[in-house]
């Protein structure tokens, strides 16, 4: 016992025999030999009375020792646990001087024997008193999971380290996995929030005796009186460091508390019930390096825990069954978060440099990213929720445009704050002036960076692809100018044009979309245009993705509208993968409507899930040729069972939604990012970067086409012929009738985002005769039909009564003849744009 106390040879040549014993494969004593030992240690002890020297001889020697604990017999547990609270304080007592002693892989050793004795007194009934083991375990698993940036040695349980990792840990590894769960197993949950499930909220008087003056008190004394909000903050805060410290198990320690009865909701009441009038303090205590805010620990951990468990909710669940919260308080905890994360970003930017903040808000910000994508998808709030009362849109881009960095951060983190028109206004802003950059850096220059591209019309596509491979993105995004070459194989004119190059643009993407081209292909009941999984058929495929997002992102910059609907869950990557949690499943029915209601009966199933007979691996019909594709490594192996079916459900949608066309995206991803900066992109939703593509779905406003018109050949706006343009297509014309004149015209039947004013070309409306149709027209028969049209004196078959309109798409340009009647504009309008007749490319 002496020795003992002194931590003599004895102790050291056991500490060092327990460690060699563990490390091997075929163990040094039997298991009778080391329960002999056990039982000698432990019963020395008892005759010492468990004293405080003798404690800690024991954790800075013999409890450092890997899994320990769980190699004792029951007896050996039961003699221990008679004195775990000795155990408990004396470690307490002395846990500065067992971190200050043992490596960090010895102090994890000794953290999850604590667990264990913790577990086992739990199990047996023995009370626990709270701040010694919060307290204790907090030190412990904050100096244990510590590590460096320059961390180099993998660990199996805390990930990168700094030190390398001993043969004691990875031959105990199953054992120590063991101990982990034991810190989120319904015994440690019960133990740390029985308390605060237990608590009424809904009443004021209860809260008030809870909770008291917290503020009052923060604010005075720097302290906080409440037991129970103390309590629970210690709690919380423990957590939220062994999700950092085994961050390899976080997913398993959040679902484990989401799934303990009512946590969550007590959790978000315990704090909205002090913060529902503001969230101002709680902001500018998040935004505080080293608070004492009590509420902090609490929102950390329920936005970890709700993030992750948020993901693997359905529709159904949400919508429909309203859990975990109703479509109410769901609609109140985003308002919460969001105007928090205003807050924090707007008025305390300089302080969100430190990693503990940046972290903290990294947090709240992925939850809000889900609550915000859900809500976007399908409404369970109003617009006008995700603008803070305390947001000024026109401030905020005053300062964008200025270049201040928590306009840019706002931008970035919560761009659902501006409104969709400031967010363009402020990128064709962003263009222009990048346009007018370039343009003074080639008047610099001594020699024109302009590139022409000869693009023969039979080889429109693959003449675009094989020239531009070689053109820098600079020279792409400023500096090319397309002529085509005729089925002659004389140039065209037009060169210098914004119509040719819009043409090219236009009849490039319309070739590569088409799913009989093989790249892309549509979804079964929206046709929505996605990558094809077999795109492979085309040898450089990878090349033709990143070519293809190169053009359409040169359209996007150059206002060029697409008449093209992406599907969703393509798109969103575009958006840079703002939010890692998100869920494909909650994009698998846009997909494949039967996979999804068989993953849903997978989920909902009563039985046994492994009767099934399914295993994480999906077989693919690859041109004739059955392929098995793994969902995990060996997912060929796994069976699905009850337990691990979540992570099946979701690995299948994220294998079906992203790793079949993960290369495909990756290229496409990589051409449009060449050409429209990812700084520009990650403002806008994915509904607005859709309508950013492919212009606005709202009904067209041809009053505002009215306001920007031009015309041309002799046409003005007093010309009858115009007067009765305009009536007929105001206020005759259907919504269906608008969309097809404008797609008639431009290719694209959605308007502009921007209106009419931003269109290039511009809308153009121009007076044709019949000689005009063989383009035979002499500079002085041109100039006396344009004076002609312009007094309405056409006369004859010339004045187009046998003439449909045509367009020239390439330049926005409606060919309209001088039609003599109303009636018969009416007749001839209606016809072309409704049979799809009169197209022209000039």
């Amino acid at each position: 016992l002496a020795d003992m106390q002194n931590q003599g040879g004895m102790l050291k040549t056991l500490k060092l025999l327990l460690k060699e014993n563990v490390s091997k494969t075929e163990p040094l004593f039997s298991h009778a030999t080391f329960s002999l030992i056990s039982q000698l240690i432990l019963l020395s002890f008892k005759k010492s009375g468990f004293s405080d020297s003798i404690w800690l001889a024991m954790w800075l020697s013999v409890l450092s020792t890997p899994s320990l604990i769980s190699r004792l017999s029951p007896g050996h547990l039961d003699l221990l646990s008679q004195d775990v609270l000795t155990a408990l304080v004396s470690l307490s007592a002395h846990c500065d001087d067992v971190i200050a002693t043992l490596s960090k892989e010895e102090l994890l050793f000794v953290l999850l024997n604590c667990v264990q004795l913790l577990y086992q007194a739990l199990k047996d009934g023995i009370v626990i008193k709270y701040p010694t083991i919060i307290g204790t375990l907090l030190k412990l698993l904050t100096s244990a999971g510590s590590s460096s940036d320059r961390a180099s040695h993998w660990n199996p349980l805390l990930g990168m380290c700094d030190t390398p990792v001993s043969p004691h840990l990875n031959n105990t590894l199953k054992q120590l996995s063991v101990q982990i769960r034991m810190l989120h197993s319904q015994l440690f949950k019960k133990f740390f929030f029985q308390d605060l499930l237990e608590t009424e909220f809904s009443n004021s008087n209860t809260r008030v005796a809870l909770l008291g003056n917290t503020w009052k008190q923060l604010f005075s004394t720097g302290k906080c009186e409440s037991r129970l909000l103390l309590h629970v903050s210690g709690v919380c805060s423990l957590y939220n460091t062994a999700l950092k410290t085994f961050h390899l198990y976080r997913a398993d320690i959040l679902m484990s508390l989401c799934c303990f009865p009512d946590l969550l909701s007590s959790l978000w009441k315990l704090v909205y019930t002090e913060h529902s009038q503001s969230s101002r303090t709680l902001a500018r205590n998040m935004a505080t390096e080293h608070t004492t805010d009590p509420f902090v620990p609490l929102l950390l951990l329920f936005c970890s825990a709700f993030s992750q468990y948020f993901v693997v909710l359905s529709d159904c669940e949400i919508y429909e069954q309203e859990q975990p919260f109703s479509l109410k308080e769901l609609a109140t905890i985003g308002d919460f978060v969001n105007s928090m994360l205003f807050n924090i970003v707007w008025n305390h930017y300089d302080e969100m440099k430190t990693s503990r903040v940046l972290d903290r808000v990294s947090t709240c910000h992925s939850l809000i990213i889900l609550l915000h994508e859900r809500d976007e998808r399908r409404r369970y709030t109003s617009n006008k929720l995700w603008t803070p009362k305390d947001a000024s849109p026109s401030n905020i881009i005053v300062e964008l445009k200025a270049g201040k960095g928590r306009a840019h951060k706002i931008a970035d983190y919560i761009p659902w704050v501006l409104p969709n028109k400031k967010k363009l206004e402020f990128l064709q802003d962003v263009i222009k002036q990048d346009k007018i950059a370039q343009r003074a850096e080639d008047r610099r220059g001594f020699e024109s960076k302009t590139v022409l591209i000869k693009i023969h019309r039979k080889r429109l596509f693959e003449d675009g692809f094989q020239q531009m491979k070689a053109v820098p993105d600079q020279i792409l995004k400023h500096n090319v100018k397309i002529m085509f070459v005729n089925e002659l194989g004389l140039d065209e004119v037009g060169i210098d044009q914004d119509g040719v190059l819009k043409e090219f643009l236009e009849e490039s993407i319309r070739h590569a979309l088409d799913p009989t081209f093989g790249l892309f292909i549509v979804t079964e009941e929206n046709h929505w245009l996605y990558p094809s999984p077999l795109s492979k058929i085309h040898y450089e495929h990878t090349e033709l993705f990143h070519y293809i997002g190169r053009i359409l992102a040169k359209a996007v910059y150059e206002g060029v509208v697409i008449d093209v609907n992406f599907a969703p869950f393509f798109i969103r990557q575009l958006l840079h993968n703002k939010n890692t949690l998100f869920s494909y499943l909650d994009e698998l029915p846009n997909l494949d409507t039967e996979l999804y209601k068989n993953l849903m009966f997978i989920k909902t199933y009563d039985g046994d899930v492994a009767d099934l007979g399914l295993t994480f691996s999906v077989d693919e019909d690859e041109f004739g040729k059955v392929v098995t594709e793994e969902l995990m490594p060996g997912g060929s192996y796994t069976t699905v069972t009850s337990t691990n079916r979540i992570s099946y459900i979701h690995q299948m949608a994220h294998y079906k939604m992203y790793t079949q066309i993960h290369k495909q995206t990756r290229a496409f991803t990589a051409g449009f990012r060449s050409i429209i900066s990812d700084e520009w992109l990650r403002m806008f939703s994915l509904p607005e970067l859709q309508k950013l593509v492919s212009g606005d779905s709202t009904p067209i406003d041809l009053t505002d086409l009215k306001k920007n018109i031009r015309y041309l050949g002799g046409y003005h706006g007093g010309h009858r012929v115009i007067l009765w343009f305009w009536d007929i297509t105001i206020n005759e014309f259907t919504d269906e009738e608008k969309s097809s004149l404008l797609k008639f015209v431009t290719s694209c039947s959605r308007p502009p985002l921007m209106g009419f004013a931003s269109l290039s070309p511009p809308f153009s409306i121009r007076a044709v005769d019949e000689a005009e149709e063989s383009n035979d027209q002499t500079p002085g028969q041109a100039l006396r039909s344009s004076f002609k049209s312009f007094l309405g004196l056409q006369q004859g078959p010339s004045s187009g009564n046998s003439r449909l309109p045509t367009a020239s798409t390439c330049f926005n340009l409606l060919k309209l003849p001088v039609y003599r009647s109303k009636q018969t504009l009416r007749d001839k309008l209606r016809y072309a744009i409704n049979a799809g007749a009169g197209f022209e490319l000039s």
